[in-house]
C-alpha cells in the first residue's frame, strides 16, 4: 500500500483530561485489544510520518511514529499544533485528538482530498454547522500567525482561526455520521457509553413512558431481525419479578443455601445466581454471541436510545438527549418537527433499517 507522504499526521494527546479524573485519554481502553491511541494509530496507518503530541509530565510508549513535546505548559491545543508544524516533514499536518477514537481511515481520506496551498487550514463542519478545528489540516503557512499569538501570550484557538484563510468542508451532503465519528470522549459516562456501543456489541435501549408500546416495538424489531438472519437478544429489568419462583425445586435449593442453580432442557437453559452487587454492566459479557441486544427502557443508563413518544400517553421526551439516536412516534406534530430525527411508530421496517444503518449490520 502506498504511504501518504505529502502530509504528516499529528495526534494531540497532551491535554489535562480534568473531566476524565486526569487519566491519560490516550491510554483509555477502546476495546479489549486496543487503547484509544492504538485505535487512532491504526486508522492513520497510511501516513508515512506520524507524530504524537504530549506534555512534559507524560511518559508512555506510542505504537508508532515520533513524540513531540510541549515546551510551554497548560496553554491548550495551540502548543500541540505549533510543535507539530515545527516538526513536520512536509508542508501540511493532519490534526486529530486522542479523545476521538471513532474516526475512520475512510473519513480521514475524505478530508485529505481537500489539501491545498491556497488555504492555511481545512476544517470539517458538520450538518448543523458546528466546526471541528481539532480535526483538520493545517498548512505551514499558519506557523507565523501561531508564533505571533504565542509570543503575545494569546492561546485562544478561536483567535488563531480568525486570522487564517480557512476552507470549511461541510458534511451536510455526505453519508458520514459526524456525531459518531467526531464524538470526543470527555467523561467517565461517555467512556462507558463508547465501550458499550462503539467498541463492542451494539446495545440499543427502547425507551418510553409506561404503556407507550415498548414491548410491542421490540417484538416487531425481533421479527425483522430474525427474518434478516441476525441473532438478537433482549434485556429487561423488573424489580417486582421473583426469579426464584421459576421452578419450585430451584427455589427449595436456594432456601437451602445454594448460591447458584442451573435449569436446562433440550433447547434452553436458565442460570440463577445471587447478585453480589448492583453493577448491571457485569452482565453484558453474557451477550458476546449476539449481533444486537435490545433493552427495554434503561432510559437513565448510558446506552444508545430510541424513545417512543405516543399520543395519549406522553409526547414529552424524558431520555438523556446525549445518547438519543432518534424518536419514534404516532404524533404528526412530532413527525413533522424537523429539529430532531423521528420515524413513524407504525413503520417498523423503517425503524429496523435505521438501526441497521447505525450499527453497521
Amino acid at each position: 500500500m502506498n504511504k501518504i507522504r505529502n502530509i504528516d499526521a499529528l495526534i494531540l494527546a497532551g491535554g489535562k483530561s480534568s473531566r476524565m479524573d486526569f487519566m491519560d485519554k490516550a491510554l483509555l481502553k477502546y476495546d479489549k485489544n486496543r487503547t484509544f491511541l492504538e485505535k487512532i494509530t491504526d486508522e492513520l496507518s497510511n501516513f508515512e510520518n506520524l507524530m504524537v503530541s504530549i506534555n512534559k509530565k507524560q511518559n508512555f510508549i506510542i505504537p508508532r511514529g515520533t513524540i513531540v513535546t510541549d515546551t510551554i505548559d497548560n496553554i491548550g491545543p495551540i502548543e500541540g499544533i505549533y510543535q507539530g508544524l515545527l516538526n513536520c516533514k512536509s508542508d501540511f499536518i493532519f490534526v486529530t485528538t486522542c479523545d476521538m477514537p471513532n474516526i475512520t481511515k475512510e473519513f480521514v481520506n475524505f478530508l485529505l482530498q481537500f489539501i491545498s496551498h491556497d488555504y492555511d487550514a481545512v476544517i470539517i463542519k458538520d450538518s448543523k454547522g458546528k466546526t471541528y478545528p481539532l480535526f483538520g489540516i493545517y498548512n505551514k503557512s499558519a506557523l507565523s500567525t501561531l508564533e505571533g499569538l504565542i509570543m503575545d501570550k494569546n492561546y485562544r484557538l478561536q483567535d488563531f482561526l480568525s486570522e487564517l484563510n480557512i476552507k470549511y468542508i461541510s458534511l451536510a451532503n455526505t453519508t458520514f455520521d459526524s456525531y459518531k465519528l467526531l464524538k470526543s470522549i470527555d467523561t467517565q459516562e461517555e467512556l462507558k457509553f463508547n465501550s458499550i456501543f462503539m467498541g463492542n456489541k451494539p446495545f440499543i435501549a427502547i425507551c418510553g413512558a409506561k404503556n407507550s408500546g415498548k414491548t410491542l416495538l421490540i417484538e416487531e424489531l425481533l421479527k425483522h431481525l430474525n427474518d434478516a438472519g441476525f441473532k438478537a437478544a433482549t434485556i429487561k429489568f423488573d424489580s417486582n419479578y421473583n426469579l426464584n419462583e421459576l421452578d419450585d425445586e430451584l427455589s427449595r435449593y436456594k432456601k437451602s443455601g445454594a448460591k447458584g442453580s442451573l435449569l436446562f432442557s433440550k433447547n434452553n437453559y436458565i442460570l440463577l445466581k445471587d447478585r453480589v452487587n448492583n453493577n448491571f454492566f457485569q452482565y453484558l459479557n453474557y451477550f458476546k454471541d449476539f449481533d444486537i441486544i435490545l433493552l427495554e427502557d434503561f432510559k437513565h443508563e448510558p446506552f444508545p436510545k430510541i424513545e417512543i413518544l405516543k399520543e395519549g400517553i406522553s409526547l414529552n421526551p424524558s431520555c438523556n438527549p446525549t445518547n438519543l439516536l432518534f424518536y419514534v412516534s404516532d404524533s404528526q406534530k412530532i413527525l413533522e418537527d424537523k429539529t430532531f430525527k423521528s420515524i413513524n411508530l407504525k413503520d417498523t421496517i423503517s425503524i429496523f433499517k435505521e438501526i441497521l444503518k447505525i450499527i453497521n449490520l
